[in-house]
């Protein structure tokens, strides 16, 4: 009896390890900063910092998001926050797929119910592509202690 019990402790917490593993892994794929592409007028990035911080911008204007849940069982991910700037605050449903390794498509539900799949009927659709960081020293050079850029 002691040993049914043991193996059922163990397969439990073994268990707990590999779901809270998956939902870490799937957050660091969504992590970084990531910039809206095939419009150029929008302007707009959404950049996931850590498990407590993201931030979104769009023409520009800095939005505060908070309150956010992102639930990992459902494909495409769901995601739900509140969204705040200078003049007003407002809540957001969205739905989120990585598409390849640097792109995510995102689609956002404002005042409306959401859709569990992508769809054209409503919402609006964003395609964003990862943003690489700027790597200073391979686009410098230093002689004779005078840096110039390449």
């Amino acid at each position: 009896m002691k040993t049914i019990l043991r193996i059922i402790v163990i397969g439990g917490l073994f268990l707990l390890s590999v779901s809270g593993y998956g939902q870490n892994a799937k957050f660091k794929d969504i992590a970084g900063k990531w910039e809206v592409v095939g419009d150029p007028n929008a302007n707009a990035t959404l950049t996931i910092i850590d498990s407590s911080t993201i931030e979104f911008s769009y023409m520009g204007e800095k939005k505060t998001i908070s309150n956010y849940t992102i639930d990992y069982t459902k494909s495409p991910y769901w995601l739900d926050f509140t969204a705040s700037d200078s003049s007003a605050s407002f809540q957001v449903k969205s739905i989120l797929q990585k598409v390849g390794d640097d792109v995510l498509k995102w689609q956002l539900f404002i005042d409306e119910d959401r859709s569990p799949y992508f769809t054209a009927s409503k919402g609006e659709v964003f395609y964003l592509k990862k943003a690489r960081p700027v790597t200073i020293a391979s686009a410098t050079t230093v002689s004779s202690g005078v840096a110039t850029a390449r």
